[in-house]
């Protein structure tokens, strides 16, 4: 990502640890070859996904993995029913707990 002076544009993101603009050549490299398909969600749809895998399954996934489940819960919605999606669980959610709670509008 960058700015149209080609510096290292600003990012955004509930989670720390997505909110890193400076990445390597690599990935684009990958990309160009077919071996990389990069996605992206929203801060509301991955705070979605942060709460349906917490209700459902009672895994509280950090931030970073909640991008990873709502781009599956809608990559889901196109697949077959035989196949299978994967996600690698991550780190934990209870150290983003404070950062949750304040965009759920929760004191604590």
């Amino acid at each position: 990502m960058e700015d149209e002076n080609g510096q290292i544009a600003g990012t955004h993101s509930v989670s720390a640890g997505l909110d890193y603009p400076g990445v390597g050549p690599e990935h684009s490299w990958l990309k160009d070859i077919g071996r990389a398909n990069y996605v992206s969600v929203t801060d509301d749809e991955a705070m979605e996904g942060f709460r349906k895998l917490t209700r459902v399954e009672g895994i509280m996934p950090a931030l970073e993995t909640a991008h990873a489940v709502a781009y599956a819960i809608k990559l889901a919605a196109t697949m077959d029913k035989d196949q299978t999606v994967v996600i690698n669980v991550s780190g934990r959610g209870d150290k983003d707990i404070n950062t949750v709670a304040k965009l759920e509008g929760i004191e604590i």
